[in-house]
């Protein structure tokens, strides 16, 4: 019988010989593009293993995006348009992992009225190294940009990370935004999903054609080292280069959203609101009073306590009164008003009394209680005492 150590030993050799019949496959590969041979059209050798192509694409006349862009930039980062970059990555895992490798790394820039695309593409493991010394030297990585992303913070920059510090290398600074976070933010009540996908289609209506599924590319990548062949590969660079585009569209609705707040379907526009609020004050508090008025139960509570705070009690008060007997947190708002502004212990208990009879947290119940047990104290003895619950 075999014992656990020999079946072990056999089973890493079968996997040392598999391992070394993918390199040298993918080195036949390397081997097969001389000094001289193009990769693929419009793309530059810039190393041994690395190749780089830059791209200008004109902005499409009458969108507005470059203002809808340096509003995104003025709103969302108070930072010039002109230091901001997006970047995106494709590797050979879905899942990450220190056996994971960045091939394909992207960056765009808007200069002027283009869009700048920068794509690295690494042909062969053995010249990542390589490959991230020339990443440092085109992008600039430094804190005197941002980098925007979708899901770059929990993916894409760890991982850009843990390749350097597997080769042995310093990681370059990654100041960055991801705009994943802001669109769970506004979208995720309405869509399937919030992948960068569904996102095109629902919310920026850009339908993609001939795609190639994103969990295809690291199979693609792994044939062309296998055989060299360039067909997958291509669409490979176009779904990369078609991300880092949706990325600056997402953007540009997002500066034009907090520039204008507006109710849209699929659209949380309380979110908006609240957001908008914190980013354009001005106008973000313009629209939360406008969805105050239309009912919204959070921003009715926003509102009426801001007043409150600026001490316009009463223009709060006049924000809540038609919605005291339909929402609890507007109606506390309004027991606080009553019982603390204009001293109407009445009034409170009122309230009060029409709540404890509510479907209420057990939280909210006890908080309750213990209100009517303060307001009966500070009331005229004429009033008749409420009845607590026991619970």
């Amino acid at each position: 019988m075999i014992d656990l150590r020999t079946r072990l030993q056999a089973l890493r050799q079968a996997m040392n010989a598999q391992e070394e019949r993918v390199k040298e496959a993918s080195h036949q590969a390397i081997r097969s593009l001389s000094e001289d041979s193009p990769f693929l059209e419009g793309w530059e050798r810039v190393g041994t293993y690395t190749f780089r192509r830059e791209e200008r694409i004109p902005l499409a006349p009458g969108l507005n995006l470059l203002e809808d862009l340096q509003d995104g930039a003025k709103y969302v980062l108070s930072f010039p348009l002109q230091r901001l970059y997006w970047f995106d990555t494709e590797t050979t895992g879905l899942s990450g992992g220190a056996g994971t490798l960045i091939f394909l790394f992207g960056v765009a820039r808007v200069v002027d009225s283009w869009i700048e695309v920068q794509q690295f593409f690494l042909t062969d493991f053995p010249g990542e190294p390589e490959f991230l010394k020339i990443l440092l030297d085109f992008v600039p990585f430094s804190p005197d940009t941002r980098f925007l992303s979708y899901n770059g913070s929990a993916y894409d920059a760890p991982l850009l990370k843990t390749r350097f510090l597997l080769q042995r290398l310093d990681p370059p600074a990654i100041p960055q935004v991801d705009l994943l976070y802001l669109v769970r933010r506004l979208w995720k009540k309405s869509l399937p999903d919030c992948s960068l996908g569904t996102v095109e289609r629902f919310v920026l209506g850009r339908e993609r054609t001939a795609d190639l599924p994103g969990r295809m590319i690291p199979l693609v990548y792994f044939e062309y080292l296998r055989s060299g062949t360039l067909d997958g590969i291509r669409q490979v660079i176009q779904h990369h280069k078609d991300d880092l585009l949706s990325l600056i569209h997402l953007f540009a609705l997002l500066g034009s959203l907090i520039r204008e707040p507006s109710i849209q379907k699929g659209l949380d526009a309380t979110a908006l609101g609240l957001l908008t609020a914190t980013l354009n004050p001005a106008k973000g508090w313009d629209f939360l009073e406008e969805l105050a008025r239309r009912g919204d139960p959070i921003a009715i509570e926003r509102v009426s306590k801001r007043f409150r705070g600026q001490g316009k009690t009463d223009e709060g008060q006049r924000v809540r009164i038609p919605y005291v007997w339909d929402f609890f947190p507007v109606a506390v708002e309004e027991m606080k008003h009553r019982e603390h502004v204009k001293k109407d212990y009445e009034g409170a208990l009122e309230l009060a009394r029409f709540w404890l009879n509510r479907d209420l947290s057990p939280r909210d119940r006890a908080d309750l209680q213990h209100r009517i047990e303060r307001l009966l104290k500070k009331a005229p003895r004429s009033i008749p005492p409420v009845r607590l619950p026991n619970s």
